[in-house]
């Protein structure tokens, strides 16, 4: 008498298998770092805000897989970042991230800038050669202060004495209150921001006539190209819905120029 035919495979393989066809595995959540950088990312009492996460908590609300946001101090939110163990982290875009990063679409508009205090005021940025600059770094501000200094050199100019900042907080701006150096190399909301909380009233801005715009960056080697690029026509949507309106007024920001004809320069998936 023939024997009926038995499947040998073992059910929790058969089990498995079904689950990846029918997707009933859960994909994780984003996980989002950044570090104090206010306005953008910041703790005030016992929540992390500012106009850059509440944009990312706007679009995970209505992300199918969720998001966690994690502030973290500066060199650790790198860190976390750079060895995957975070999917995104708040950042500027310039060419040598695009090598190794994926971009989101711009969330915001802003500017880097040198505060000097008013009795020894910065009104052009050859007044810089040999003088005492701070810049927080490592970071794209720092970046772009390297550029800055490189061209005055190029034009003839001394190199500025560039002084490194571990700190992106309120530090800073009280060091340069305090004369510790002849200015201070910053974003110009950053700077803003903290000169308003301290009550320091005798700075004077001097624009270094660069925008930035802020994005979410991706390490390609540990991202999916689909995730980001869903992930990237979820937040257009939200910015043609108008969804981020109230923040940009609320926080006093601008919005980001959406040009979709830039994104594959700029390594944005879409």
């Amino acid at each position: 008498m023939r024997r009926p035919l038995v499947n040998s495979t073992p059910l929790y393989l058969i089990s498995l298998f079904t689950c990846l066809i029918s997707g009933c595995l859960a994909a994780q959540p984003l996980k989002i770092v950044c570090h104090e950088f206010a306005p953008f990312s910041f703790q005030d009492v016992n929540q992390t805000t500012g106009i850059l996460v509440e944009i990312a908590q706007i679009a995970c609300r209505s992300w199918e897989d969720g998001c966690e946001i994690e502030l973290l101090p500066n060199r650790r939110a790198k860190q976390t970042f750079n060895h995957g163990l975070a999917n995104g982290h708040f950042m500027g875009w310039n060419e040598d991230r695009a090598k190794s990063i994926w971009f989101s679409i711009p969330l915001l508009q802003t500017e880097y800038g040198f505060y000097s205090l008013q009795n020894k005021r910065i009104s052009k940025v050859e007044q810089l050669a040999e003088k005492n600059v701070g810049v927080l770094a490592p970071s794209n501000t720092y970046e772009s202060l390297l550029e800055i200094d490189k061209s005055l050199q190029q034009l003839g100019h001394l190199p500025m004495n560039i002084i490194q900042l571990a700190p992106a907080n309120e530090q800073p701006i009280k060091m340069l209150a305090m004369a510790r150096f002849n200015a201070y190399f910053v974003n110009r909301d950053v700077g803003a921001y903290y000169a308003d909380r301290l009550d320091i009233q005798n700075l004077h801005y001097l624009s270094s006539g660069k925008v930035i715009q802020y994005h979410l960056g991706f390490k390609i080697q540990f991202n999916k190209y689909e995730t980001i690029k869903s992930f990237n026509h979820h937040l257009e949507s939200l910015f043609q819905q108008g969804r981020f309106d109230s923040l940009f007024h609320r926080w006093n920001m601008s919005p980001p120029k959406l040009n979709q004809s830039e994104y594959p320069g700029l390594n944005i998936p879409y």
